[in-house]
């Protein structure tokens, strides 16, 4: 077995639920059945391996024959699905894109199974058979060639390009193919191009393909895959990632994320591409990507605020796993639903927390770093404000792109989250709302449904697929209700004539000493602007909390609901105040 590094059992526990809860739902032939979906999601059985060779190689509790076993009988069933793709000369990893209920793609299951069957043999070849170590050799390494080298070039989604990377800078490992690793090197150089120079990355750019200018917006839940992903293929291909030219665009990335981070490692979720994806405004599934690229940052690239923020982020993911080991995306609560993806994808996204114990480690044995505050950082390309005081941190969202109901952030042109230092939300969000917490509504003119239809009719018959997944998972009530939900977000919502200063997508910043301010125009859903109804707001750290100033020229047209957290309020026509604090710190009454 290679080196390996033991770690503390408050981090390895998790990991061995989560693999045990995987494995409990095993069939007679070891096939890993998802209990949603009914189906064996051979990307996401990659992951209960790559579980096994990190826990053997890190946990000294463990059973070693036994984590031996589970490698050898996972790594046996992938190398069995690996299929010619029709009379092309790719092979790649069923299922796939074949089965709709897969819920993923070709690129995504072939790097995750390329992956996986490379660390198996790198973790366990001295106790494999020849024969076992040639056949899982061979089926990366034959994946890798005839299709991942050529996604890394060809995928227009830069999460995308870069787990194709992953399998690929694996597969060279083994086989010294020269051809991956210029591969990887040029997949570096395409996801620089495309990086914003705030760090950002649009989840699909509309050059590449995209088919809604939403679907560029930046996305909380995948930034920190390219970079994670970036950061693992360059090693693996023989490279040091804290090297130039690579370190300046992992530091961008991760400079993104941290940004996007709160106090109790969960990011502001409503910076996202893909709202779709999940039923609340926040989600954990996404930490442990988190988690490997802020090591990076910690190893790699000496950033010493990545220490806390991993461990931040660790709690928060482990608090989420319920008893079994099968984790959650989001905690049940009001406005909430069940999110796309199941738990198994959840489950083995968890190989990336194992992937980074080593790093994990070394984060709980740094000094603590504290951040200095108050802080006020812009991330201009995404419109993003992040406040940050002794007491409470605060994201304000000024321009994003054109969007509909499934297509980029939500909500703008104001605060998107405020949270404590406990974790205390200060600022109740629910996009879908006709009124938000400290946001100005009305009505104007007549309702807009052929508008509306002409936004999201294109997602009111994707919901019909979606309805088609909920069945599929046994949520018969839900999947009736989906279809309904959408029209009536995205048709008859939409559509309304109520307008709000959150949707506004034109809304201008500036920043001031310790916050910012936005200027904008009341707005339908569409970002369509009411000609007279302007409005200012600044935001600002001050007395242990947040100022909030406000006014807007459509006098008694507009309406402000004051959040339940607010104090000093003061309230007149076209004009509000009001703080948000903490309890703690005694300015909350």
């Amino acid at each position: 077995m290679s080196s390996s590094q033991s770690v503390r059992a408050e981090f390895t526990e998790p990991l061995n639920r989560v693999l045990a809860w995987m494995l409990s739902c095993r069939n007679a032939e070891g096939a890993i059945i998802c209990p949603y979906h009914r189906i064996e999601h051979t990307g996401k059985s990659a992951g209960a391996l790559l579980l096994a060779c990190a826990l053997a190689r890190h946990d000294p509790r463990a059973d070693f024959d036994f984590l031996l076993g589970v490698a050898r009988e996972q790594a046996r069933r992938l190398v069995g699905r690996l299929e010619r793709e029709g009379d092309s000369t790719c092979f790649t990893f069923r299922p796939g894109r074949h089965d709709p209920y897969n819920c993923s793609n070709s690129v995504i299951d072939a790097s995750a199974c390329s992956d996986a069957l490379v660390e198996c043999v790198q973790i366990f070849g001295e106790h494999l058979e020849d024969h076992e170590v040639e056949t899982f050799t061979h089926a990366a390494v034959l994946c890798a060639q005839t299709y991942l080298r050529y996604c890394i070039v060809d995928k227009g989604i830069p999460a995308q390009k870069a787990w194709a990377m992953t399998g690929a800078a694996q597969a060279f490992r083994l086989s010294k193919h020269q051809v991956l690793e210029l591969s990887v090197r040029e997949g570096a150089r395409i996801l620089a191009e495309v990086q914003r120079s705030d760090g950002s990355y649009p989840y699909h750019p509309l050059e590449s393909g995209a088919g809604h200018p939403g679907a560029g917006d930046a996305s909380s839940y995948y930034q920190s895959r390219v970079t994670a992903f970036l950061a693992f293929a360059l090693e693996r291909a023989g490279h040091d990632p804290g090297a130039s030219p690579w370190a300046e665009d992992l530091q961008r990335g991760i400079d993104f994320l941290l940004g996007l981070m709160g106090p109790d490692g969960i990011k502001a979720g409503l910076v996202e591409a893909k709202p779709w994806y999940h039923g609340a405004n926040y989600e954990v599934a996404s930490h442990p990507f988190d988690l490997y690229a802020l090591g990076v940052g910690l190893v790699h690239l000496k950033d010493a605020r990545c220490a806390s923020a991993m461990l931040a982020s660790f709690s928060s993911w482990s608090r989420h796993l319920l008893p079994s080991g099968q984790p959650q995306s989001h905690l049940p609560g009001p406005d909430r639903s069940s999110s796309y993806q199941c738990p198994m994808f959840w489950a083995a996204h968890a190989s990336w927390v194992a992937r980074a114990l080593p790093m994990l480690e070394e984060a709980a044995n740094a000094p603590s770093s504290k951040a200095e505050v108050p802080s006020t950082r812009l991330f201009r390309d995404t419109g993003l404000v992040r406040l940050e005081s002794a007491t409470l941190s605060a994201w304000v969202r000024g321009p994003r792109p054109a969007g509909n109901l499934h297509h980029g952030s939500l909500l703008g042109a104001g605060l998107i989250r405020v949270v404590d230092m406990a974790g205390q939300e200060l600022l109740t969000r629910n996009p879908r709302a006709a009124s938000q917490e400290g946001e100005w509504h009305g009505r104007s003119g007549l309702p807009r449904w052929p508008a509306a239809w002409g936004a999201n009719r294109a997602e009111l018959r994707f919901s019909l697929w979606l309805a088609r997944n909920a069945l599929r998972g046994r949520e018969l009530s839900r999947a009736m209700g989906i279809p309904w939900g959408v029209f009536c977000a995205g048709i008859l919502g939409y559509g309304s004539p109520v307008v709000s200063s959150s949707s506004d997508r034109q809304a201008t910043l500036e920043l001031l000493p310790e916050g910012v301010r936005v200027r904008g125009v009341l707005a339908h859903m569409d970002g369509s602007r009411i000609p007279g109804a302007d409005f200012e707001r600044s935001f600002t750290l001050q007395d242990g909390g947040l100022l909030v100033r406000e006014t807007c020229a459509w006098g008694v047209k507009a309406r402000q609901t004051v959040p339940k957290h607010a104090t000093h309020v003061s309230q007149q026509e076209g004009a509000l105040s009001y703080l948000l604090a903490s309890a703690q710190n005694g300015l909350r009454t």
